[in-house]
């Protein structure tokens, strides 16, 4: 394990390189310490510690051991306190010792986490740049990341359910019937719920758009909200052009002098985190989600996906919408009143809803970098926005380890820089093996994964750096070979023959410099 001592007196004595070496080699024995600890039951388990989690010296005092202990939400605690209180400020090779004190803690707290999922729920609930900047050295972390997560066990599904149970705060909802839905099926099946509603109607979406379909939605919405109907719209401020568009804003109008509620989501405006997420829940019985946002674009342009889930999975949706509703300023009286009793679905799958929220985790990207090192046969997966280099390089490793990957982009983006963006990564994404498919005529706006015809992921995340780093994303996740295979044959079997193999490709010099731009787009 990583000395307390030997990190504190580092920056003191040793040049940078040296050092960086010295954390380096500590970091590596990380994985040997831990696979020699004694087998389980055979100490006594060290109770959690008892520390003050606001005190950067009380979490510095703590050995090893009992950072081990912590539970993981003390050890997030630590970790965001002892953050707080780190600024790296090199004067003349010296520091102050209180600062070596703190970051050799950040350090010593990564390296006792006592398996991949303890450290990711560390890693991917703190902004990068901001861990990035509260230690001198973050190769050293980094290094223990891309350890823990190339020490994933391909075919392993049961750990990755417990992996992603532990790092997201997901859970398995029990059996529930899902519905996977491909463009014209989508509007009849949400219509049908809406006008089969008794109790109450919950929207999420990120764009509504105030055409045709937007305002069908907005009086059916009324109707029923005049019929006693709890009515509540939450959709994005930025994504539905909310501040310039006039006819959205009469729109919500409509709604609110018909007895809805009507709310936008600012979150954007001030920290950057659209609010991404498609869903709705109809009598807290009935859920929908997946990538298709309201409008014309949506329900007739583009090739789009959205599943109707019914069973215990419908309460995490109904979750999803409530947090971000009450984030916008919006109240409910008898939050219990939305949750009745939701059974299991006979002959169902189980099912997981994980969700995010944008600048604070990023549970999603955890989840596909696990689920994607965990694939042994094939991975398939549909996205209209995808450029994030962590995973370019862990499907690259999947195809270089006998994967079969394909990936399906649109050939006309109606992001035209998003399209150079995710061009730019074609060439490690080629010489590595992977199937790369550009689907013709509409634009393909899913977002679905299927890994092994076992395991399914689709919801509203794109693989992009916005939507696992900035956005509110929600992804439904399924272990069942039944319904992976069911999108295999409707979706990806196929989008692919309606799409052109791209063989080779020699970036731009544009598409080099959207591809720099990735954290931005």
């Amino acid at each position: 394990m990583l000395n307390p001592a030997i990190l504190l007196f580092i920056p003191l004595f040793a040049p940078a390189a040296a050092a960086q070496e010295v954390f380096e080699t500590l970091a590596a024995q990380a994985p040997a310490a831990a696979a020699a600890a004694p087998e389980p039951g055979a100490p006594v388990k060290q109770p959690p510690p008892v520390v003050d989690l606001a005190s950067p010296g009380a979490i510095a005092a703590l050995t090893p051991a009992e950072m081990a202990a912590a539970t993981p939400e003390q050890r997030l605690a630590m970790l965001r306190t002892l953050m707080k209180h780190s600024s790296p400020a090199m004067n003349n090779g010296e520091a102050d010792w209180r600062q070596q004190q703190t970051e050799a803690a950040i350090y010593r707290l990564f390296e006792s986490a006592p398996d991949a999922a303890a450290f990711d729920a560390l890693y991917y609930h703190v902004r990068r740049l901001k861990l990035h900047g509260a230690v001198t050295y973050p190769a050293a972390i980094e290094k223990l990341a891309d350890r823990h997560l190339a020490a994933t066990v391909p075919g392993d599904w049961a750990g990755l359910a417990a992996y992603i149970d532990a790092v997201t705060g997901s859970r398995s909802s029990g059996l529930n019937k899902i519905d996977f839905l491909i463009d014209g099926a989508v509007l009849p099946a949400a219509e049908a719920a809406i006008d089969a509603a008794r109790e109450s109607i919950h929207i999420e979406v990120y764009q509504l758009q105030a055409d045709d379909i937007g305002w069908a939605l907005a009086r059916k919405l009324a109707a029923k909200a005049k019929e006693g109907v709890q009515v509540r719209l939450l959709v994005d401020y930025y994504g539905s052009g909310v501040k310039k568009g006039l006819e959205i804003q009469k729109l919500l109008a409509f709604l609110r002098e018909n007895g809805a509620e009507a709310r936008t989501n600012d979150s954007a405006r001030w920290t950057g985190s659209r609010d991404h997420r498609k869903v709705m829940v109809v009598d807290g019985r009935v859920g929908f989600t997946g990538g298709m946002n309201i409008g014309g674009h949506y329900q007739v342009d583009w090739h789009d996906q959205q599943s109707r889930l019914d069973g215990p999975a419908v309460a995490r949706l109904q979750d999803s919408f409530l947090e971000q509703w009450e984030e916008s300023g919006g109240t409910v009286r008898e939050r219990a009143a939305f949750y009745p009793e939701l059974r299991n679905f006979p002959g169902g799958v189980e099912a997981r809803v994980v969700y995010h929220t944008g600048n604070t985790d990023r549970n999603i990207k955890a989840m596909y970098l696990r689920a994607f090192h965990t694939a042994q046969k094939s991975i398939s997966a549909a996205a209209p926005y995808f450029a994030d280099p962590d995973v370019v390089d862990a499907l690259a490793a999947a195809a270089l380890r006998g994967v079969k990957v394909q990936l399906v982009f649109p050939a006309l983006n109606n992001k035209a820089i998003a399209m150079k963006s995710s061009r730019s990564f074609y060439p490690q994404l080629l010489a590595a093996g992977v199937e790369i498919y550009e689907y013709q005529g509409r634009m393909a706006h899913q977002k679905v994964v299927t890994i092994d015809g076992v395991w399914s992921s689709f919801g509203s995340s794109n693989l992009d750096s916005r939507s696992l780093k900035n956005n509110h994303e929600l992804n439904v996740v399924v272990q069942d070979a039944g319904l992976a295979d069911y999108i295999g044959a409707e979706m990806f079997a196929k989008d692919i023959p309606q799409s052109s193999r791209i063989t080779h490709y020699k970036p731009t010099f544009m598409d080099k410099v959207a591809g720099r731009l990735y954290p931005w787009l």
